[in-house]
């Protein structure tokens, strides 16, 4: 177009209108490309920023990580981050790893072999619990608990074929073994062996004589009045007749094992007779001289069960006057403590909160139980890890609990729950109003995943309703992966255009300047 014009200007003085309001267009459009230019500039400084300073997480630690905030990234990453901690023990780190059976040196040889490995079935081993995890009570070289670890198969929560990079190591005991480079928790092929089982103690034997006795066979023939019996023991009782008269007597030998039989049986009667319905164990008369001593005995074996609600556990039993007691080792069936939980959503008509997505401003009542229904009592703590909870609405009642915000347990005091005994506990938490947007956590990506996740002895999963942003996350996980060099080489392609395209309008805006300064001065 501008060609034409200047090439019929000096044939038709009429087209000078034209090339003026072409100027006017190309003034406008040189200023156009210079805020394209300008702006373009400014692009290529942000973009410069975000090659050589890298974003970093918002959610780069959790509370589960043994290293908060890992070993560091890029040229941040070192192995003394681990190492430190480890020497100084923080976190039982060094209590943790001798429970392993992984020594110092062979944490020395895992940083030498920085790399990466695939989940599969691995086992990340960290302090909170989550659904499907393996409590571990981690001791000290004492034997002393100073710790709970928690093992739980990383493809709960990652892509069974994803990269995780780490120091890998081997240990004589648990063999491979990983210490990963987010979060410095320990990874494993196996679980643990738990530590072998307390000898108990043996009882110290006694020895006494009466009218009637009795001796533990199975324990060492030992006075069972002076040992606590137990589950299959065998006990031979004596009675005993002497007389210290002139002349002798006819005595008949009965006796009442009602009692006895209550924890065992009778497998030796010593030629008496037992009568199945009054339990009296009798015997023909028998003549007894002066001075003389007479003696019966019979043979029971202990239960293969001494368990029992009864408070009394003893044998009684007596003979002419002559009474002996036998303390029985009875036992109440153990406490079985069972844990649940449940949740209400409240703002949604008291509905089962997992059922639907909880909203914003929804209040949700979980409620957690603890019943025995063992026979003997037991102290039960609750204790509730609610920061996984809390990521997405906050507290309004903690029920008479104390909220602990280094652990992020909610906890109310001991108590001791009795055999039958059912207590509840419960709490109340309200949806924030606005559902952040944070990404999923780094370490841990069940932080930050749209889901209130909890246990109390059972599982509470409840959906979130997020916002897009976090939408997009889910479906996008993250941007391609360009380093530095395709980067600049983009920014250097952009720049070369904008910048044609203004010294066009540059050259043409001069050209017009000329072409009208000759006309005017007539020469064309």
């Amino acid at each position: 177009m501008f060609e034409k014009i200047v090439s019929q200007l000096s044939f038709s003085p009429a087209l000078v209108g034209q090339l003026s309001f072409y100027a006017k267009r190309l003034k406008k459009e040189q200023t156009t490309r210079r805020l394209g230019l300008v702006f373009v500039a400014l692009a290529l400084v942000v973009q410069s920023l975000v090659v050589f300073q890298p974003p970093q997480s918002a959610n780069a630690a959790n509370a589960s990580d043994m290293i908060p905030g890992g070993l560091g990234l890029g040229s941040s990453r070192s192995y003394n981050n681990f190492l430190g901690p480890y020497d100084r023990n923080e976190r039982n780190l060094k209590d943790i790893f001798n429970y392993f059976g992984i020594t110092r040196d062979e944490i020395l040889g895992a940083g030498n072999n920085y790399s990466h490995f695939t989940v599969n079935n691995k086992i990340s081993w960290g302090f909170e619990n989550r659904a499907g995890a393996t409590a571990v009570s981690i001791t000290n070289g004492s034997g002393t608990p100073v710790s709970t670890l928690y093992g739980r198969p990383l493809k709960a929560n990652n892509p069974v074929n994803a990269e995780i990079y780490s120091y890998i190591g081997y240990s004589q005991k648990v063999g491979w073994f990983a210490i990963m480079q987010a979060c410095g928790n320990l990874v494993t092929d196996i679980y643990p062996s738990p530590p072998p089982a307390p000898t108990p103690p043996t009882p110290t034997p006694a020895k006494i004589t009466a009218k009637k006795s009795a001796i533990n066979v199975t324990q060492g023939s030992i006075d069972a009045t002076k040992t606590t019996a137990k589950v299959n023991d065998k006990l031979t009782f004596s009675l005993t007749a002497t007389n210290t008269g002139q002349t002798a007597t006819s005595i008949d030998f009965n006796d009442n094992i009602a009692d006895t039989l209550s924890f065992s049986k009778l497998i030796d009667d010593g030629g008496g007779t037992l009568n199945t319905t009054t339990k009296v164990l009798s015997w023909p008369a028998v003549s007894v001289p002066a001075g003389a001593t007479v003696t019966k005995k019979f043979t029971v074996q202990m239960n293969s069960s001494l368990e029992t609600t009864k408070t009394d556990c003893t044998l009684v039993n007596s003979f002419t006057g002559s009474t002996i007691t036998v303390p029985v080792g009875c036992t109440l069936p153990p406490a079985n403590i069972l844990l649940s939980k449940t949740a209400q959503n409240e703002s949604q008509g008291n509905i089962v909160a997992s059922s639907k997505p909880a909203k914003e401003k929804d209040q949700i009542t979980f409620t957690l139980t603890a019943e025995n229904k063992g026979g003997s009592a037991k102290i039960v703590t609750f204790e509730d890890m609610i920061g996984d909870t809390l990521e997405y609405s906050k507290l309004i009642d903690n029920g008479g609990g104390t909220y602990n915000e280094s652990t992020r347990t909610l906890a109310w005091p001991s108590i001791n729950l009795k055999a039958g005994e059912k207590e509840i506990r419960t709490f109340t938490v309200q949806i924030l109003a606005q559902i952040p947007a944070t990404p999923a956590g780094q370490s841990d990506p069940s932080s930050y995943d749209c889901r209130i996740e909890n246990v109390f002895g059972t599982d509470v999963i409840i959906d979130v309703t997020c916002p897009g942003p976090k939408v997009i996350e889910q479906i996008v996980p993250e941007l391609p992966k360009t380093g530095p060099g395709e980067n600049m080489i983009f920014a250097g392609v952009v720049l070369s255009i904008v910048t044609f395209f203004y010294f066009r309008s540059k050259q043409l805006s001069t050209e017009v300047r000329l072409i009208r300064r000759d006309l005017n001065r007539g020469t064309i």
